[in-house]
């Protein structure tokens, strides 16, 4: 069915989200909040002068700072990522969660989260090495074929580690099994909720020019509010579908979907 096909399955994908979101619109708090403490920590590491606009270019910044940056940000990431898909799994099994009941689910397994927020990093930073490499758009090419593999392979980490409290590196095996048992190996997604976000980014914008023709600094604070709330909920509704995806894959019905919809997430890719 090509790019409208992937169209239409998204938006029957987020209306079954949203469904979920419907009943517990507490949910969207965890982006929210990841949001907020990692604008909180820049705005430390800006006061105490480890970062700056001014000295960005520097050839001598110190690696290690970007390093801290990256990795900080990714555990907060993580960290409310796992909230967010222990409270979506709760609801998915019947029952009726809270947003302590996914910050205290998370906290069990904060050990887990910590050694995989240091491994997204090392990864992170690898590729951005490659992709950075002088080598051109071979570097590019490479980076952005392993950027994809790695992101396939890692799909269920967090509901895995979440769920079945194993560790990151048997969580990475059972990802990849479990994607390979239920989809198969040359697949390709069937969804793309980054087409939505990049929709709702565009629909902000000219709402926010819209209303900027009448007062700038209204029209700038209207679209900056109207960004942040779609990014969020978009952002919410593809973690409650990837906690579904979770489920079917472990052999499980969540609540709210219909079969068809999670097996045809993937298909086989043709070239």
């Amino acid at each position: 069915m090509g790019f409208f096909g992937n169209i239409s399955r998204t938006m029957a994908m987020m209306k079954a989200s949203a469904n979920v979101l419907q009943k517990d619109k507490e949910l969207v708090l965890f982006p929210l909040m990841a949001a907020a403490c990692i604008a909180i920590f820049l705005a430390l590491m800006w006061s105490f002068g480890a970062i700056g606009l001014d000295n960005v270019e520097e050839e001598g910044q110190p690696i290690e700072v970007y390093v801290v940056i990256v990795f900080v940000s990714n555990f907060i990431i993580v960290f409310f990522n796992s909230a967010l898909v222990s409270a979506a799994l709760e609801r998915l099994r019947g029952g009726d969660p809270n947003v302590y009941s996914g910050f205290s689910h998370a906290i069990k397994h904060i050990h887990h989260i910590l050694i995989w927020s240091i491994i997204v990093t090392i990864v992170a930073i690898l590729i951005a090495a490659i992709k950075g490499n002088r080598r051109g758009i071979v570097g590019q090419i490479l980076g952005s074929l392993l950027q994809a593999g790695w992101t396939m392979m890692t799909f269920f980490v967090v509901p895995i580690i979440v769920s079945e409290n194993l560790s990151p590196f048997a969580a990475i095996k059972k990802s990849t099994s479990l994607f390979k048992s239920t989809w198969g190996n040359q697949i390709t997604a069937n969804f793309g909720f980054g087409i939505f976000q990049i929709l709702a980014l565009i629909i902000s914008a000219v709402i926010g020019w819209f209303f900027g023709l009448l007062d700038q600094t209204f029209g700038l604070v209207i679209g900056v509010l109207l960004a942040a709330a779609s990014v969020t909920i978009i952002y919410t509704l593809e973690g409650i579908y990837k906690a579904a995806l979770y489920e079917f894959a472990s052999g499980e019905k969540p609540l709210e979907f219909q079969e068809s919809q999670l097996k045809t997430a993937y298909s086989v890719y043709r070239a």
